[in-house]
């Protein structure tokens, strides 16, 4: 139950299963628990993006492939990420305002110019370092990519406070166990390691060390960490996983 409970939180994936049997609501045990489970989501994802790129690349040239990889990939997640870093970006804007009042800013329906740009940019950079990765490493890359990107959101809820009373984050964090993320990180180590070998491994440390710089720098901001702030996580460890794997081929480091 908490597997289904990830995959349909973090995609738009359609489950095959009775709607009576999601009318029930999770436990928050049940809820949080379903951390464990961001890598194989992620996994899943990255399966379905290498399935598509073959497909699209068989009958399509490649600026098109690559720019409907993109687009599928926000529509496999319902945009819900995206959504968090333009969120997230219109909290940021504007110069000296409370944590308090970034963490308004982000909760209104209005979108600002500042999380438009976010997310645009968001896009091309992918859809670029997508066109740059050679064919030789493009299915590593899209395997690599969405399971640090999910694993790094399970880094963030552990190790950094909720920044607001109540939430889905709140409820993810303080239900988990603490051999929630342990499991997590191990299984994304055996993903990538199969994924990408050396290139998977030194990805995901990069990784860690980006989201620890993230992480901070977002609860300097808001006081603690938000939904939104994890969908920026996620959204900015996307192209930097692409990015790394666009510096070790293209400098063949590896």
């Amino acid at each position: 139950m908490s597997f289904l409970a990830a995959l349909r939180f973090l995609t738009a994936i359609p489950i095959p299963f009775k709607r009576e049997q999601w009318d029930r609501p999770l436990t928050q045990q049940q809820f949080a628990r379903s951390l464990v489970y961001y890598p194989l989501v992620g996994l899943i994802i990255g399966g379905i993006l290498c399935g598509l790129y073959w497909l699209f690349s068989t009958f399509l040239p490649s600026i098109l492939t690559y720019a409907l990889i993109v687009s599928s990939l926000a529509f496999l997640t319902g945009a819900l990420h995206l959504d968090g870093l333009i969120d997230t970006f219109d909290g940021l804007a504007g110069g000296h305002r409370s944590p308090e009042r970034r963490k308004e800013i982000m909760k209104t329906p209005d979108v600002g110019a500042m999380g438009v740009v976010a997310g645009v940019v968001a896009l091309l950079l992918k859809f670029a370092a997508l066109a740059s990765i050679p064919e030789s490493h493009i299915y590593a890359a899209l395997v690599l990519m969405p399971v640090l990107s999910r694993w790094s959101m399970v880094y963030a809820v552990f190790h950094y406070p909720y920044g607001r009373g109540a939430g889905m984050g709140k409820e993810l964090k303080s239900g988990s166990s603490a051999w929630v993320l342990p499991t997590a990180s191990v299984t994304a180590i055996i993903f990538v390691a199969i994924a990408g070998g050396w290139l998977g491994v030194i990805s995901m440390a990069c990784i860690w060390l980006l989201t620890v710089v993230l992480a901070g720098f977002f609860q300097s901001k808001f006081q603690g960490l938000t939904g939104d702030n994890y969908g920026a996580i996620n959204e900015i460890i996307e192209f930097a996983v692409l990015l790394l794997v666009v510096l070790f081929s293209f400098n063949n480091w590896l």
